[in-house]
């Protein structure tokens, strides 16, 4: 067997030299298993509906979001052939995917934010949050709407005599990382009540309802009076649903879109990533508590994670999906679900890892 470095036109051609039933051009078929973050979930079904059509079914993608500590577990298992994290693997996950499949390659797919989505009978304009406010009101220390640290933040906002109801993933969730991350930079008593970010923090007992992936925390805010939950913004806007803004670095009340993203990005993918997991892996950026009067403090950034030892038509047919995900194509497709396309420069770099990726024929 022989290890061999895909060039581009070779990746192109992958799709007409899968395995399995044939497609409706008659061509074999590649079938491939993604599984992983919900953060991501949106984009992947419009993504892998449009491959599918792109190659005339030639390759064929599905992917189920199980949660980001789940991606993690089924790449590293090799129960699928690509896994999802909105948080870079850590340093005992890396050690444990080592010893099973080598190197792991992190492959950036889209920027996105996750948003403070709530249901608060009456209150039709976004609220205002700080991120101290948002800690305290997820470890329980603020437990009414009408609480005078948010009646300070919404003047004149008719805010109701209703009890806050705090909504958690209950599931290992790198949503739930960039919370945390988040949480963490901006407020000393989540950094020392709750600790360092983590894909699954010890939430204050006692306090909220916890909900499985982000259809779970965005449904059972959508139902229930009273509640809070986090979520990208792609699930707020699906469901139609009220989130508020969050006040920047800078000290602006800002709230989530395309263009808040990007500048959060534009102010933070330049920088030296010293804190792990970040740290660990190439092309993995923490973009929270963003520098810039326009930046979203609350941005991510989601991974397709990939062994970079792949075999058959398999392998090849895994990296010309990504390669094609994040090229300009498919990163116009991302802005249309409501994630922040990648830059050019780091387009160029993805492109780079995965053309590094070896596949033994």
């Amino acid at each position: 067997m022989r290890a061999v470095l895909l060039p581009v036109s070779v990746l192109a051609a992958v799709v007409l030299s899968g395995c399995g039933k044939g497609s409706k051009s008659g061509a074999p078929v590649v079938d491939l298993r993604g599984r992983g973050a919900t953060f991501v979930q949106p984009i992947m079904k419009f993504w892998t509906e449009k491959y599918a059509e792109k190659t005339d079914d030639a390759m064929r993608v599905d992917y189920q979001g199980i949660g980001s500590g789940g991606g993690v577990n089924a790449m590293t298992n090799r129960e699928a052939d690509f896994g999802c994290s909105d948080a870079p693997m850590n340093a005992k996950q890396l050690a444990a995917a080592k010893e099973k499949g080598g190197e792991v390659v992190h492959v950036p797919l889209v920027m996105g934010a996750v948003v403070p989505m709530y249901n608060v009978p009456g209150v039709t304009k976004p609220l205002a949050f700080t991120g101290p406010l948002l800690a305290d009101i997820f470890l329980g220390k603020v437990t009414n709407w009408n609480d005078p640290k948010l009646k300070e933040l919404n003047p004149g906002v008719a805010l109701p005599d209703l009890k806050i109801q705090p909504v958690y993933r209950d599931d290992p969730s790198g949503t739930t990382f960039i919370f945390s991350d988040y949480l963490a930079k901006v407020s000393p008593t989540f950094r020392k009540e709750i600790g360092k970010p983590s894909n699954e923090p010890a939430w204050p007992a006692g306090v909220g309802t916890r909900q499985p992936k982000s259809d779970g925390v965005a449904g059972h805010v959508g139902r229930s009076a009273g509640s809070i939950g986090y979520v990208e913004l792609t699930y707020a806007l699906d469901t139609k649903s009220q989130y508020g803004t969050v006040r920047n670095k800078a000290g602006k009340d800002i709230l989530a879109d395309l263009d808040s993203i990007t500048a959060a990005a534009a102010a933070t993918l330049g920088e030296k990533q010293t804190e792990e997991p970040y740290s660990l892996s190439a092309l993995t950026f923490s973009l929270t508590d963003a520098d810039g009067e326009k930046s979203y403090p609350i941005a991510g950034m989601s991974y397709a994670l990939l062994y970079k030892k792949q075999t058959g038509d398999k392998g090849k047919a895994v990296v010309a999906f990504l390669k094609w995900a994040t090229s300009e194509g498919g990163q116009k497709m991302a802005a249309m679900r409501n994630f922040a396309p990648l830059p050019t420069d780091l387009r160029t770099k993805i492109a780079a890892a995965l053309d590094g990726v070896e596949v033994v024929e």
